[in-house]
């Protein structure tokens, strides 16, 4: 049967086909980039990130394996198998996009942050920030630290210094709900208290002197309040809230 090669790749193949060095192997890459880049174009979905680009000449060199000169062309069988960069050029850009839209929250968060903290002269609860930034307190959590346990529950052992934090062993009775109504109506100082006192929002869980610290307020009053709050929960946990 008549080899149906094209003969503008008939050296390039034969060398590498009689003998799969990186050298001819490399020569029939370049020999075949026109099609590879135009695959590109119609599979790619715009232009094309080097890591494509590798990835659709790595395709291109496993189809050199497969290639049957008596049954096709080698551009059809290449197009053919350049179509999985379909996928791939998918995967990529979600991949790329998610982290992209993160890292700009982010910033657009630090510097939210910034400003309400000059603007108020305390920290800004994430309210305020929500607030600020139009994000819902859901995607503060998300960007703040991707997705992470959430310590929310019961404030416990508040020394008479204001040590203190969160009880892991009420965990599983606290719920986000009814957390979030209390956070709802608190005062500002209280929503942050308890953001990290109770780990919401992704915070990581700080004692009331941590919180005192970032709040220029001594643990004392910071102790007070957290009692208060906790007085709250209880309240709702008697009335079958939690």
């Amino acid at each position: 049967m008549k080899s149906k090669l094209e003969p503008d790749y008939q050296v390039e193949f034969d060398a590498w086909k009689a003998n799969p060095t990186p050298e001819t192997t490399g020569a029939l890459v370049r020999k075949v980039d026109p099609v590879v880049n135009n695959a590109l174009r119609s599979f790619g979905g715009g232009k094309a990130s080097p890591t494509l680009k590798s990835r659709a000449r790595e395709e291109a060199i496993t189809a050199f394996d497969s290639y049957d000169p008596q049954r096709g062309t080698l551009r059809s069988h290449l197009i053919t198998r350049l179509q999985r960069i379909r996928r791939i050029a998918g995967q990529e850009r979600q991949v790329i996009r998610v982290p992209e839209q993160v890292s700009l929250d982010q910033m657009r968060t630090a510097e939210a942050v910034q400003q309400l903290e000059e603007r108020l002269g305390r920290p800004a609860s994430d309210k305020e920030i929500a607030d600020y930034t139009g994000l819902s307190l859901k995607r503060l959590q998300y960007i703040r630290q991707g997705v992470r346990p959430i310590a929310e529950g019961t404030i416990s052992q508040i020394g008479p210094e204001g040590e203190g934090g969160y009880d892991p062993a009420v965990q599983s009775q606290a719920s986000n709900t009814w957390l979030e109504f209390i956070y709802e109506d608190a005062d500002p100082t209280n929503q942050f208290i308890m953001e990290r006192a109770l780990g919401m929002h992704g915070h990581s869980v700080l004692s009331a002197t941590d919180i005192a610290r970032q709040l220029r307020m001594t643990p004392g009053a910071v102790s007070h309040r957290m009692q208060q709050i906790q007085q709250q929960i209880d309240e709702l946990q008697d009335m079958g809230g939690f």
